[in-house]
């Protein structure tokens, strides 16, 4: 595949992997504010996994589109 064509996709891809991450630290953020340490292990991982998620879609997307 050209390039030209490929860059939609990948801008798509980015944007999906970021929601995906945004959701995963949304989901989790109540259980964070929980004075129960399992409550706060179970939740930590996931938004720690989701704010990866959100940072590597947005580089993936910045690099993308520099020209």
């Amino acid at each position: 595949m050209k390039p030209e064509k490929i860059k939609p996709i990948i801008d798509i891809i980015s944007l999906l992997t970021m929601a995906a991450g945004l959701f995963g630290m949304i989901f989790c953020f109540p259980f964070l504010w929980s004075a129960l340490l399992e409550d706060l292990v179970g939740a930590g991982f996931p938004f720690v996994s989701g704010a990866i998620l959100f940072g590597c879609g947005l580089l993936s997307l910045t690099m993308n589109n520099k020209k």
